[in-house]
């Protein structure tokens, strides 16, 4: 190094996303020094747009666990409304898919409704920046536009030269900036080929004249089916691929007219060929003429991106002195809208093994080993749920029993990994999460299917990946599929209706849903499982207290 002096802080983040600027501030309220290294500014455009129960709880359980009450402001769509702006968000109170068929008018028998907690969609360059301007404010030093140009990482700290030749120094170094991570390239963490099976590219921009879906297209409903197409995430499925469309003027309060919309294509059906993204995206309307009603007043805002695959891992996020979070680390596709869901999931740990590591003058692997083996669980899941769900797009009556694995996956893991403290918060009681944030045990965040029986997934998965393989009929895979939901030794019998296979509509807030919550938590006391216990037990009071709100 030269002669300028060298800037010295306890801790460096590559990247001023989400990640980077929610574990900055954390570390910061907890008195660290933290120095962000952002090779662009903002606002800026970014995707990631929409919004699960799971994620509103993940950043719930970060705001009371590390006493940052900002971060709540992110997790729910009166939050954002209420601290940031109502136009940086769009309402979500439902995923839905609708299933498409070339050149073939609708049959409307075949779409699917989950209607969840009220959610949001985010206007991430509104919410990004107030997020980053929420760590400065905790005393977080931000350099944007600034490339990293010498990376350094030793047994004694980590350094850093930047373009602008200035230099700094720490004891730990996190690398949330997203693909291209410069830790991943320096220490040859890629893999390559990756391990991943999802073979996906994507198109994408924001637009404005989209219609609301329920404008286009009179659907058969059922008698209880109350929810708007346009109050929630729009799934377009067709055999290959799909589309989402993401609103953000689907709420009386929003100012902002732009939709989010892009085209998932399976690689191995659709290689990527020389003609514009534009181009392809009308060349797809063409074909389904369901989905060209949508956007036939529609207009880009944006230049159309495309992309190669979007596949990557690593085969590992962890070394001497520094971590690497999920989207820096490996991503498998945006269906079902993984990304920051994982992202927080792996924040709650790892800000308490940072802060641990620095009260010990330890930065060895030793804290960081179990959150790297549950940061690669949480993509294998991803990757056989997303992977099996391309192989069903090319039927209907598949896609509708996968579906259900999906729906009851992440329903259990919601309950899981939130059923002790999301109560706790909702008690009131969210303030006690702060006094044991060591997280000296994190199975309850990984995403597995305790009660229902060992090799509930795997069987599943394998069943759809014959179908890909040619060994069965989509249709027997279906069937299969359907018939283990319904053998499952598991209380209470026939979770969500899921056993029935005409089932395409549930409310997991109207009365029913609330119902089936109830029986959970009746059967969380009740059951002799020991998994169930180890998992999904909660405290009473904390229940009580929470009806009581």
């Amino acid at each position: 190094m030269n002669d300028k002096k060298i800037q010295k802080f306890d801790i460096i983040i590559l990247g001023s996303g989400l990640a980077g600027s929610i574990l900055a501030t954390i570390l910061a309220r907890h008195n660290l020094r933290v120095l962000i290294i952002d090779k662009s500014a903002h606002p800026r455009f970014a995707i990631g747009e929409a919004v699960t129960p799971d994620t509103d709880l993940m950043l719930k359980i970060l705001s009371h666990q590390y006493s940052v009450p900002e971060i709540a402001h992110l997790s729910s769509f009166d939050n954002i409304c209420e601290n940031i702006s109502p136009s940086a968000c769009g309402f979500k109170r439902s995923f839905n898919f609708v299933y498409h068929r070339e050149t073939e008018e609708k049959t409307w028998q075949e779409y699917d409704k989950l209607g969840v907690h009220p959610s949001s969609h985010l206007f991430r360059q509104d919410v990004d920046q107030y997020m980053i301007k929420v760590a400065i404010n905790y005393g977080v030093k931000l350099l944007e536009k600034t490339n990293v140009v010498d990376l350094k990482i030793d047994t004694n700290c980590v350094a850093i030269t930047v373009d602008s030749n200035e230099q700094f120094v720490a004891d730990y170094l996190v690398d949330a900036s997203g693909y291209n991570s410069p830790v991943s390239r320096q220490f040859n963490l890629r893999e390559k080929p990756t391990r991943f099976k999802t073979h996906s590219r994507s198109i994408f921009n924001h637009m404005v004249g989209v219609k609301k879906y329920d404008d286009c297209i009179q659907a058969n409903r059922n008698s209880q089916d109350t929810l708007s197409w346009h109050e929630g995430t729009l799934h377009h499925l067709f055999d290959g691929g799909w589309m989402w469309v993401i609103p953000f003027n689907n709420h009386a309060k929003s100012t902002n007219q732009i939709c989010s919309v892009g085209v998932n294509f399976d690689t191995r059906r659709f290689p990527k060929d020389n003609i514009s993204p534009e181009q392809e995206f009308k060349n797809l309307l063409s074909r389904f003429p369901n989905i060209a009603i949508q956007f036939e007043h529609a207009q880009s805002v944006r230049n159309w991106v495309s992309t190669g695959r979007l596949q990557y891992s690593s085969h590992s996020c962890t070394g001497e002195r520094f971590y690497v979070v999920p989207h820096a680390s490996g991503f498998v596709d945006a269906l079902f809208s993984f990304g920051l869901v994982n992202t927080y999931t792996i924040l709650i740990p790892l800000a308490a093994r940072i802060l641990k590591a620095f009260s010990e003058k330890d930065f060895s692997t030793k804290y960081f080993s179990d959150i790297e083996r549950l940061q690669q669980q949480l993509f294998e899941y991803n990757d056989k749920l997303v992977n099996c769900s391309y192989i069903s797009f090319a039927d209907y009556s598949l896609w509708n029993a996968w579906k259900r694995v999906w729906i009851l996956g992440s329903t259990l893991r919601q309950w899981k990994a939130g059923i002790r403290k999301g109560l706790k918060i909702e008690a009131g009681r969210g303030g006690e999460l702060s006094q044991a944030r060591d997280e000296d045990n994190i199975e309850y965040l990984t995403p597995s299917f305790e009660g229902l029986g060992d090799d509930f997934f795997q069987e599943a998965t394998t069943t759809v990946e014959k179908v890909a393989e040619g060994l069965i009929s989509p249709d027997e895979a279906a069937k299969q599929i359907i018939y283990l939901i319904k053998s499952i030794d598991f209380l209470p019998q026939n979770y969500l209706g899921l056993g029935n296979d005409y089932f395409q509509y549930l409310d997991l807030e109207s009365r029913s849903g609330k119902g089936e919550q109830s029986r959970f938590l009746s059967w969380v006391k009740t059951s002799p499982k020991p998994e169930v216990k180890k998992y999904f037990d909660y405290n009473m009071e904390d229940l009580v207290a929470a009806i009581k709100r």
